[in-house]
Parts: C-alpha cells; structure tokens; sequence
C-alpha cells in the first residue's frame, strides 16, 4: 500500500526510520515522517485494547482513482482487518503529505533506536 501512495518502499524507506518507524518505537519523533510512525503505532494499539491482531488480521485492499478502499478477506476477521486496513492507510498517506521533509539520514538499516531515550510516548 505505501508503495502505492509515495511511490516508496514500506521496507527500505521506512522501517528503521526515527524513533517510531519499525519495531520497537519510543522517545520523540524525530520529524513529521516520524510522527506517522507514532500514530500508526498508537493505531494498532487501539485495535489490540479491541482484540485485535492487527499484525495478523489480514485484509484486502484495492485503489481507485488514488484513493485506497480497504475490504475483507474471506475466512478471515473482518472488522479487525478492515481496521487495520485503515491504520495502514492513514500511515500511507501521512507518508506521502510528508515526503517533501524526509530525511535519509533519519534511517538506520540496523536500527538501535539508542537516541530515541527510554520512554514511549503516549497516544
């Protein structure tokens, strides 16, 4: 889905980005691409106070005139996926509003995220 939207790789241009982007985020986001990570985290923490699995709920999505529309997986837990379908796209499109101020070297191929500090910060 991001690639669709920024025309970006979710992997190589994003994961290992700031503070929030990847796995693992806490500290100050290190700018507003950051900041997408943070609410995408803060997105999937909702879901998961709901039950959800958003890593896991899968779902379908398709785009239409550029614009995303998220659906159902047969079998599979259709408000969670959808849910999550959404998390994933406001992120993409946060990404994408975003782009003029990405930093390359906010990105780490092995992130350590050690000049993030210790605390997360809350939804």
């Amino acid at each position: 889905m991001v690639r669709h939207i920024t025309g970006r790789s979710a992997f190589f241009s994003y994961y290992g980005y700031g503070c929030y982007c990847g796995l693992g985020g806490r500290g100050i986001p290190v700018d507003a691409t950051d900041r997408c990570c943070w609410a995408h985290d803060c997105c999937y923490h909702k879901l998961k106070e709901h039950g959800c699995q958003p890593i896991l709920n899968g779902y379908q999505f398709s785009i239409v005139n550029g614009t995303v529309a998220c659906g159902c997986l047969p079998g599979g837990s259709c408000l969670c996926g959808q849910k999550a379908c959404e998390c994933d796209k406001l992120s993409a499109y946060c990404f994408k509003e975003n782009l003029d101020t990405y930093e390359k070297a906010f990105r780490q191929v092995f992130p350590s995220k050690s000049q993030c500090g210790r605390h997360k910060l809350r939804c």
